[in-house]
């Protein structure tokens, strides 16, 4: 089986179905398989769950969370938590698959009850990233066939390309998850930096109901490619691929894969971007156009180059956009709580910042603060590991290019998409 997605080029590659990849068997000789094998076969959750799926429209997921005694869920997740060395997370895993076989990956009640189950079972990081964008898929799938597209005289806005665009940008993320899923192993391949935003971007998708609006389809499309970024970066700065060569090589292959749709789109919106940021600061745009000359160059600290080109832009646009004279009369009578205000230097804050320029909009100026906080998280990354750089590996440039990307497309959110 293939999928068919939309390449760079504007036609249409075949690329592996996702879940249809051969299985490594575990061997009876590994205890840890064995340990993990039985906690799935004694828990009740697994035969629980298929029994819902059974009832198709029954199936009430947070009804099945709650009610965590019934299920033994309490057990389950605890047993999952004792045995936490590697190949526990691996038949985790499996069993996860196992269950998509029986479920299909287009049933929303059960990815959530997944994705829930993942994040209450292991927390943070590659599994939960892995069932979160497989819920996110299937949510934008469900709007990308919803009545926005779908009238018989769409708006004008609501073209195929963009459907495509949007569909295939939550299609990548499902792919790359996927892939560390397999590979993670409890290796730690992302973290909070890019499993959090994972997280947000669901809620903030799945807010949205069948009929969005322009603003917030064009929201979610450049909010879900920074998020892309996000994951991108995060696993390129795991220290498992900072310290395997080949792995590394390996993921930046992976984050090129991921990140291809929106460099074959980076031109087609970057006019509007230049434009929109000249007439606020000037410096902007050199700044980021002296980033990508960076990944063009190079050089040994490309990373870290990139990053601080990405968190510099974003400051001088939203210090230009907001100015603290403007920025002090509104804080009165925002709603924002005064801790949010200041930092501990005393200076107003990103935060308040971003949420005066979308004021009115403020599940995409969360989105947006979300997104601006890991990119910073990921510049600290960097610069700690600077000095040790002899040259600029395929990660390091990768790094760059998910870095940058991820910026353009936060300033895109804030200064060129039409609101409402």
């Amino acid at each position: 089986m293939v999928v068919r997605v939309a390449a760079d080029d504007g036609e249409d590659d075949e690329v592996p179905g996702i879940g249809n990849e051969v299985e490594p068997k575990p061997t009876s000789s590994d205890p840890a398989v064995a340990a993990v094998a039985k906690i799935i076969d004694t828990s009740r959750i697994y035969g629980d769950l298929f029994r819902q799926l059974q009832a198709g429209p029954a199936f009430q997921a947070a009804k099945l969370l709650q009610d965590q005694d019934l299920l033994g869920t309490k057990k389950f997740l605890a047993d999952v938590q004792k045995s936490m060395f590697p190949s526990a997370l691996t038949g985790f895993a499996a069993g996860l698959r196992s269950m998509d076989q029986v479920a299909g990956r287009e049933h929303l009640k059960y990815l959530k009850a997944t994705a829930a189950l993942s994040e209450l079972a292991v927390g943070p990081g590659t599994l939960s990233a892995w069932r979160t964008s497989l819920q996110i898929e299937s949510v934008i799938g469900e709007i990308v066939k919803g009545p926005v597209f779908k009238v018989p005289m769409p708006p004008v806005w609501a073209t195929e390309e963009f459907r495509k665009s949007l569909s295939l940008t939550v299609h990548r993320q499902v792919y790359m998850t996927d892939w560390l899923a397999r590979m993670d192993s409890g290796r730690g391949l992302l973290s909070e930096i890019s499993s959090r935003p994972l997280s947000l971007y669901r809620d903030y998708v799945g807010s949205l109901g069948d009929s969005p609006t322009r603003f917030e389809l064009d929201s979610s499309l450049h909010a879900g490619l920074g998020v892309n970024g996000l994951l991108g970066a995060d696993a390129l700065s795991s220290e498992t691929v900072l310290g395997d060569a080949d792995l590394e090589v390996e993921v930046a292959d992976r984050v090129d894969d991921l990140l291809s749709p929106q460099q074959a789109g980076r031109l087609d919106v970057l006019e509007d971007l230049r434009r929109a940021l000249a007439s606020i600061d000037t410096k902007v745009v050199e700044i980021l156009e002296g980033g990508w000359h960076v990944v063009h160059q190079a050089p040994p600290a490309a990373a870290e180059m990139a990053a601080q080109c990405a968190v510099e832009s974003i400051d001088r646009a939203i210090r230009a956009a907001a100015p603290d004279s403007e920025v002090e009369k509104w804080l009165p009578t925002s709603g924002r709580p005064e801790k949010e205000w200041r930092s501990s230097n005393g200076r107003l804050t990103r935060a308040v910042r971003i949420r005066y320029i979308m004021r009115g909009h403020k599940d995409e100026a969360k989105m947006a603060c979300t997104l601006v906080d890991n990119i910073i998280s990921l510049q600290t990354q960097a610069t700690a590991r600077a000095q040790a750089i002899k040259h600029a590996s395929a990660g390091d440039l990768s790094m760059a290019r998910c870095l940058l990307g991820t910026a353009e497309h936060i300033l895109t959110v804030l200064f060129v998409i039409e609101r409402d």
